[in-house]
């Protein structure tokens, strides 16, 4: 079965054998990767699809709605936490 990419984000959320912490699992994955992006130079992003500063844009739009209902992140994880670097 075809699924969009919110049908798929739905399902990773809803229907694990772990329950709820799937939910938890993809929103700190979400927000360690923006938080990453969000403060990587744009120019080391830039690539023939998307631009850097758009991509960078995106993770700080992400960053902040996440922030607004979780709060930010009290202390970066040392997992996966190396900068993004070209």
């Amino acid at each position: 079965m075809h699924m969009t990419n919110v049908e798929f984000v739905v399902d990773l959320m809803e229907f694990s054998q772990h329950g709820a912490l799937s939910q938890v699992f993809v929103i700190d994955a979400l927000q360690k990767h923006a938080d990453r992006v969000a403060a990587a130079d744009p120019r080391i992003l830039d690539h023939g699809f998307i631009s850097g500063e758009r991509w960078v844009s995106v993770a700080k739009e992400i960053q902040g709605k996440l922030n607004a209902k979780y709060g930010a992140a009290s202390e970066p994880s040392s997992v996966g936490a190396e900068p993004l670097t070209s």
